[in-house]
């Protein structure tokens, strides 16, 4: 299990290959976006948030990947 988030991948049991589509604040600049530079660096997903397991490909939401 990941020491952060408690999550694993419901398919393999991964545990470090997850990833989770996040809203992010980015800072605008002149050759595009930089995620480093904004001034709230905070990224918010929630248990209904599509996420992936990059082990072995399984999909499904947050929650899903939440052994609670």
């Amino acid at each position: 299990m990941s020491a952060l988030f408690d999550m694993a991948c419901p398919a393999c049991g991964s545990a470090d290959r997850i990833d989770i589509a996040a809203t992010v604040w980015v800072r605008v600049t002149p050759d595009g976006t930089d995620p480093d530079n904004a001034e709230n660096g905070d990224h918010e997903f929630t248990p209904a948030s599509p996420a992936m397991c990059s082990g072995c490909g399984h999909r499904g939401t947050v929650a899903e990947f939440d052994p609670d």
